[in-house]
């Protein structure tokens, strides 16, 4: 029983790029929903999936029918609005325990996908089949420069504070900036991240 019966949090809404009537959005515990109309009316998506809480949307930019979303710990993946579902990522990605924040595809590349977890950061370059590392930790937000593919933001969880991450590679390596970041880490103004 709820104290507001039908009522839900929502985490996220997404709108496609390709479709601008097309949106979903993601709720705490009402699952998946998509509308076709730009929001006048909107149908669940996710009622055949064993899941409450969707946290985190991505849209295909090349075709709305495409769509990421996590939970149970995973990604979900459909290409056909939300009729059919997979669960993506490879073994060693599928066997931890996920609470993912953000997901994002590269804006001009619709194979390559960032995720921000509490398990680390990601990057796929097909789709989401395979799962490589950037750095382990734990991510909650990701952002491209609206004029730079190659210019990444990242926000990730240190204890009782939040770091700043700068890609300008792609996300090979990333760059934590401290100068008047709230709650700054100690040492140098800038400390770069290789990754291997």
């Amino acid at each position: 029983r709820s104290y507001a019966p039908g009522a839900a949090h929502v985490y996220t809404v997404e709108q496609s790029v390709s479709n601008p009537n097309i949106l979903y959005a993601g709720s705490a515990t009402a699952g998946a929903w998509k509308t076709n109309d730009k929001g006048e009316n909107w149908s669940l998506i996710t009622q055949d999936l064993p899941l409450n809480g969707v946290y985190a949307i991505e849209i295909d930019f090349t075709n709305p029918d495409i769509i990421y979303i996590s939970g149970n710990g995973g990604i979900y993946k459909s290409y056909d609005s939300g009729t059919n579902w997979s669960i993506i990522g490879d073994p060693a990605f599928t066997t931890s325990a996920h609470s993912i924040k953000d997901i994002k595809l590269k804006p001009s590349n619709n194979m390559e996908l960032f995720i921000a977890s509490n398990e680390g950061l990601y990057k796929s370059l097909d789709g989401g089949s395979n799962f490589i590392e950037i750095m382990d930790g734990s991510f909650l937000e990701i952002e491209f420069h609206p004029n730079s593919v190659d210019t990444i933001y990242f926000i990730k969880v240190n204890g009782d504070k939040t770091e700043f991450y700068r890609s300008d590679d792609g996300g090979n390596s990333l760059t934590l900036y401290t100068n008047g970041w709230p709650n700054p880490g100690t040492g140098d103004e800038q400390k770069r991240t290789e990754i291997a």
